[in-house]
């Protein structure tokens, strides 16, 4: 019988969190995983305090949030609590990477770092804050065993100074089909019958989203947006200035799953603004729901849809090309390029590096 592997899993904000792909991967590898894994989970202060705890799993939950400043010290905190009690250490996002050089002088355990994007390329980073970033990106690759970078796409920006082993891996998706379309969907999504298109994204101003807007203004053509726009100075911009405007739909902050598919499956078209994500995870989940994709032009989106798809490189290209196109059908991803995105599969990958 294989001997159980205790995996400490830093950075997400922890099981059942909803605030982005790290979170979904998380319940993932909690739910899915083999038995001869054992995973400690952090928890952040503001995540559900009453979740089911799968088998072979602890949750701890501290009482810092795991984004902004604290988060850095939820990451510290959690590297200095689990490195002497398990056998590998899985880091989402690489702030807390330069303490590992000296927990090794205590006991070295194997670190497998998913690094995330370009994030020191951020607009909402300051200076000093992306120095920092830019530093970790490349300790990380010294002091990992294994690095997973989630889209081919930034093997280009390895550092000269590399001793780990790279690993590609991306982010699954899953659509849940269990809910249709009856009078109490119809009473609270009243556009759900109407040909509309659909983007989904944190609200950033790396996502585009007033420019997708603003492209949809004085149009017939409808625009469904969900994100978190109520979580920063940026969305609540967005809010204020196109809430108003009849043909555009700001969703703020949908979290219920079987809701948010279903929007997803009966959009006309989804239209994806990331520039600087990696493999989005909110692109994914589109691919898996077989709907027409329209993406911003940059590799990680072509890397992402393996060119399958359609691409705008401006906006004011992307009006051009809805005022003449109709059917969006050809723009459907294909059943092969779904079948890469299975979290199973991305589970059993994460299993091999631990």
């Amino acid at each position: 019988m294989m001997a159980t592997k205790k995996v400490a899993i830093i950075g997400s904000h922890g099981l059942y969190a909803n605030y982005g792909g790290w979170d979904q991967l998380v319940k993932n590898l909690a739910e899915l995983k083999s038995e001869n894994i054992s995973f400690l989970i952090f928890n952040s202060a503001d995540t559900p305090k009453s979740i089911y705890i799968p088998h072979n799993v602890t949750v701890k939950r501290l009482i810092f949030k795991a984004s902004g400043f604290q988060g850095m010290l939820f990451d510290i905190y959690s590297i200095l609590y689990s490195f002497l009690k398990v056998d590998a250490i899985l880091l989402l996002g690489v702030q807390g990477i330069p303490l590992i050089p000296f927990t090794n002088l205590i006991k070295k355990v194997k670190v497998v770092a998913n690094v995330g994007g370009l994030e020191w390329e951020r607009p909402k980073f300051g200076f000093f804050s992306k120095l920092y970033l830019k530093m970790c990106f490349n300790l990380s690759f010294i002091y990992s065993k294994s690095v997973i970078l989630d889209n081919l796409y930034y093997k280009k920006f390895l550092p000269k100074k590399n001793k780990s082993d790279i690993v590609v891996i991306p982010y699954g998706g899953t659509i849940d089909n269990s809910l249709n379309i009856d009078r109490s969907i119809i009473n609270k999504y009243s556009f759900i019958n109407d040909e509309y298109f659909l983007s989904i994204s944190r609200a950033l101003a790396d996502n585009m989203v007033d420019e997708l807007c603003n492209s949809f203004l004085n149009t017939f053509r409808k625009l469904v947006i969900i994100s978190n726009f109520s979580s920063s100075t940026y969305g609540n911009q967005i809010l204020k200035k196109y809430s108003g405007v009849e043909n555009i739909v700001l969703i703020n902050g949908l979290y219920n799953k079987p809701e948010l598919d279903l929007i997803r499956r009966n959009c006309k078209a989804y239209i994806h603004t990331h520039t600087l994500c990696g493999t989005a995870p909110s692109l994914v989940e589109m691919i898996i729901a077989r709907r027409p994709i329209i993406s911003i032009d940059i590799p990680q989106n072509r890397f992402t849809l393996h060119n399958e798809g359609a691409y705008f490189t401006t906006f004011e290209l992307l009006k051009e090309f809805l005022d003449v196109q109709s059917n969006f059908d050809e723009f459907i991803p294909s059943k092969g390029i779904c079948d890469l995105y299975h979290w199973q599969k991305i589970v059993d990958d994460y299993e091999k590096l631990f």
